[in-house]
């Protein structure tokens, strides 16, 4: 009984270790799969950050040759060889860099311009290849050296790494000729204030900053007032041409939290390769570019009375000059063209498409709709539409250009004025689908008594030059939208821009901030934004207090720029300091603006341009 007991002493031991010992097995198999696994993913974080570095070191490496005297240079630069001269330069500065690295396999870049994707250095990244492009499908690549590309980055693991580990890194960047100040969503070249709580998406430059907590607003009474808001938020970096009393002032704002709190305060950057604009000299080549294809050539010599002279020698000296005039008002059942050697007043036209070409000033007064086609005139050009859809082509005036749409009026070609230039929308929508040129002020207002929401509005796909100042006030300022897209506005004023009273006392459906949208608006909202540039030489001043301000776009002054905005709602400015009284957290602001490049793919032919090109960094994709 005894050696029974014995042996079943011995069986239980004998089995007690051979599970110990596969569990200890399986403990050392589980922790060296984990160490496996783990070194495989350290290298995958590894080459990751491998290929992510390298991508931004081609486009620095770009963007130095960008210069005047580097490789691609503006000059030696055609639309032909751009791409060519791009592979180049991948091919013989960039490729033999990275060819000892022990982590990056291949380099390449695509061309995304056009409707299909362009390898432009053939197989030698092969997996590139077999990715799937977005394209844009850019219909000016003959005219325009803009071209969008993706740099391609195949990672490898070293050989002394566990596993076989590779990632595909793109970087998607716009080479283009067009000035800095489109890169960015806010900014100054001298002071930016910021007060209260504006909220922009994007990257953000200043010479210099100030950040205040008190929003400016005035009554109607023309009182000036202040009204307490949370800090501005930034999602993106600030960038400023370097100077360190500057710089010190902005990093000291960052680490003192003087910012919006449930965002994370941006980070300091430099930009040392700034681009300004030539406004006088794109204004005349574009203005010169609309009266050339009338035929009123002014040699560069844009002046009021050389405009007069060449009007009334190209078109009013043949001896036709067709005078159907009654007391001065023009006959209704007119057709063609008609010449006439002084002012004349138009009631009704019977007839669509009928070309005025005056000595004079043009007055236009319409009570049923009516189809105008181009009007040339060597003084003033005013135009009322009281009732009745109203469409105009071109206009070209020596003079002022006035008009007033109390019922809509459909702006279809260019207009050019050598004097001031007013366009007032009450209690319709028009719409300016041609480019805008004002020789002097500029002003684009509605009805300033609107009872109730606003109703006056105006539909741009434009680009409007203004040699004077620019204000607009008291309408909604929209994108005209085609069959597939939303117009756009890029505004470029020579003299100060104000804009206020926009949008007035409304506000979104939804007032909370979406935490997963950059703290944006959700896009079901009634009130969608504009895509809009919009640029000063001087000094600008805008306001999101009463005004609700949302751009898809950018705002840039080359002097001083000051936002005033505020969070929330609000329904009358005599109460907006108990309205809003510890009531603004997290809720959205009414001054937003959020940086769109494809605004920028739109309009670029009518740009001002450069001596060099931009470049302007796009997303990243890691796969």
């Amino acid at each position: 009984m005894l050696l029974n007991q014995r042996g079943n002493t011995l069986l239980t031991v004998l089995i007690t270790s051979l599970v110990m010992v596969t569990v200890g097995m399986a403990i050392m198999s589980s922790t060296i799969g984990g160490a496996k696994r783990t070194e495989v993913r350290e290298t995958d974080i590894d080459i990751t950050y491998e290929g992510i570095k390298a991508v931004e070191e081609i486009s620095a490496e770009l963007v130095s040759q960008l210069q005047p005297t580097k490789s691609l240079n503006i000059n030696q630069l055609t639309t032909g060889n751009i791409n060519t001269k791009v592979s180049d330069f991948i091919r013989s500065d960039i490729i033999p860099a990275y060819q000892s690295s022990d982590t990056i396999k291949c380099i390449t870049i695509v061309d995304v311009s056009s409707d299909a994707a362009s390898n432009l250095l053939g197989d030698k990244c092969k997996k590139a290849n077999a990715l799937q492009y977005h394209t844009f499908g850019l219909d000016f690549l003959n005219t325009n050296l803009t071209r969008v590309y993706e740099i391609v980055v195949n990672t490898k693991n070293p050989d002394s790494e566990e596993g076989q580990v590779e990632k595909i890194v793109r970087k998607r960047i716009i080479l283009s000729p067009i000035p800095s100040f489109l890169k960015y969503t806010l900014g100054a070249r001298e002071l930016l204030e910021l007060n209260g709580s504006p909220h922009l998406v994007g990257n953000v430059y200043a010479q210099s900053l100030d950040i205040s907590e008190d929003a400016n607003y005035q009554l109607s009474n023309h009182k000036d007032k202040k009204v307490a808001a949370p800090f501005p938020s930034i999602i993106g970096d600030i960038y400023t041409s370097y100077d360190k009393d500057n710089y010190v002032k902005m990093k000291s704002l960052v680490d003192t939290n003087s910012f919006y709190p449930y965002v994370s305060s941006p980070n300091i950057k430099q930009d040392s390769q700034f681009t300004d604009i030539s406004f006088d000299q794109t204004y005349n080549d574009e203005v010169g570019k609309v009266l050339n294809s009338l035929d009123l050539s002014l040699n560069n010599n844009l002046t009021q009375a050389n405009l007069r002279n060449t009007i009334t020698r190209n078109f009013l000296t043949d001896g036709s000059i067709f005078l159907p005039l009654v007391k001065g008002i023009l006959d209704a059942n007119v057709k063609g063209v008609v010449k006439a050697d002084r002012s004349i007043t138009v009631k009704n036209l019977v007839h669509g498409g009928v070309d005025l070409i005056v000595k004079g000033d043009v007055n236009i007064l319409a009570d049923s709709a009516m189809n105008i086609g181009n009007i040339i005139s060597t003084g003033n050009v005013t135009i009322s539409n009281v009732s009745g859809n109203m469409s105009i082509g071109n206009i070209i005036a020596a003079g002022k250009v006035s008009i007033e749409a109390n019922a809509p009026i459909n702006l279809k070609g260019n207009i050019v004025s050598f004097d001031n230039m007013t366009i007032q929308s009450q209690n319709s929508i028009s719409s300016m689908e041609g480019n805008v040129f004002s020789g002097k002020d500029l002003t684009i207002q509605g009805d300033a008594n609107d009872e109730g929401e606003e109703d006056d509005e105006m539909a741009f796909d434009s680009v409007i030059y203004a040699k004077g100042k620019t204000s607009i006030s008291n309408l909604n300022i929209s994108g005209l939208k085609g069959s597939d897209t939303s117009g756009q506005l890029i505004l470029l004023s020579k003299g100060q821009l104000l804009v206020t009273r926009m949008n007035e006392f409304q506000y979104y459906t939804d007032e909370s901030e979406k935490k997963d949208t950059n703290l944006l608006p959700d896009p079901s909202e009634n009130i969608k934004p504009l895509q809009a540039f919009l640029y000063t030489d001087s000094d600008a001043t805008l306001y999101g207090v009463g005004s609700l301000f949302y751009v898809n776009g950018g705002v840039f002054s080359k002097g001083n720029l000051t936002i005033n905005a505020v969070r929330g709602k609000v329904d009358n400015m005599d109460r907006i300091e108990n309205d809003l009284f510890s009531n603004q957290e997290e809720k959205l602001s009414r001054f937003i603006v959020h940086y769109n490049r494809d605004v920028l793919l739109s309009k670029l032919d009518a740009l001002p341009k450069v001596e060099s090109l931009s470049l302007i960094s796009d997303e990243i994709i890691v796969q």
